[in-house]
């Protein structure tokens, strides 16, 4: 199965708080996959193809994004380094960052859980499990506002 990543226009939501997703996903498959599951709930995404377009997008003030979806295995910078940047910047050091990743050592998680990331979901995932964390997450972050 084969999907073709394309930019589009953030979806409008009609919910009156702005829930912004930011992947940061190198396959540009699995990318579009989350892509379009999380804007059929009305959620509006961003998709970054390298760990440096990731950060940069992760660190934009006018349109930050309210939840990261981050794999670990980037070109560029890795996704353990662009957690480590966004947790010593004021702006995004609470923003939730759930890591999607292939990777599964020992040493992974416990640094992901060091650097305060949210979850961890494993390669291959479900888009359904993925949605509603990422649902999860929103509501949870939103109740502590």
């Amino acid at each position: 199965m084969s999907f073709r990543l394309f930019r589009v226009k953030p979806t409008c939501n009609t919910d009156k708080t702005n829930r912004m997703i930011l992947i940061i996903e190198d396959d540009p498959d699995i990318a579009e996959v989350l892509r379009y599951g999380l804007e059929s709930e009305n959620l509006e995404t961003r998709v970054a193809l390298t760990g440096e377009e990731g950060l940069s997008a992760s660190l934009d003030k006018h349109n930050p994004p309210s939840l990261i979806l981050l794999d670990l295995l980037l070109p560029g910078m890795s996704g353990i380094e662009i957690c480590r940047r966004l947790r010593k910047e004021a702006q995004t050091r609470t923003t939730p960052v759930v890591i999607v990743t292939a990777k599964a050592s020992d040493s992974d998680i416990r640094i992901s859980k060091e650097l305060g990331v949210a979850d961890y979901i494993m390669k291959p995932f479900s888009v359904r499990e993925v949605i509603a964390r990422v649902n999860s997450l929103l509501n949870e972050t939103e109740s502590r506002h």
